[in-house]
């Protein structure tokens, strides 16, 4: 078998993914994510501008988490609908990441339960988008 070796390029990608960049999706993205989830759950005592402002920091959060978590081969499926994982793959994802991230959420205003469903919904947005023929959608942030 040959030997595999990393080319220049390739280790100021590594570089680049592991200490300068910190996140990978975009405002519009973070804007659909919101969307969605803000039709599906309910933050206790927000009104609704507030509340999809904290969708927005959570989904931003696990983002950056996501980030660390998943090499970036995989986390950048969900930009790319020609390429992807199988929906069996998503949902063994999804199920070893919820609770690595819900152990280090903590939301004092929701239980446990809702901060598992919340970061659950989050996260089955993004793991979707990474399925062949699938990818995040984006809505434009207003003005």
């Amino acid at each position: 078998m040959a030997e595999i070796t990393l080319t220049k390029k390739q280790l100021e990608k590594i570089k680049n993914d592991m200490y300068e960049q910190v996140e990978m999706l975009t405002d519009g993205e973070i804007n659909a994510i919101a969307q969605k989830v803000n039709k599906a759950f309910n933050i206790p005592f927000l009104n609704e501008e507030k509340e999809f402002i904290v969708f927005g920091k959570v989904i931003k959060w696990v983002d950056r988490k996501l980030y660390k978590l998943l090499p970036n081969e995989y986390y950048e499926l969900v930009k790319d609908s020609s390429d992807g994982i199988s929906k069996e793959e998503a949902i063994k994802i999804e199920e070893r990441l919820t609770p690595l991230i819900n152990n280090v959420v903590n939301m004092p205003i929701l239980t446990e339960k809702q901060e598992e469903k919340l970061i659950g919904l989050v996260l089955g947005l993004i793991i979707k988008a990474m399925i062949k023929g699938c990818k995040l959608e984006e809505v434009p942030p207003g003005a």
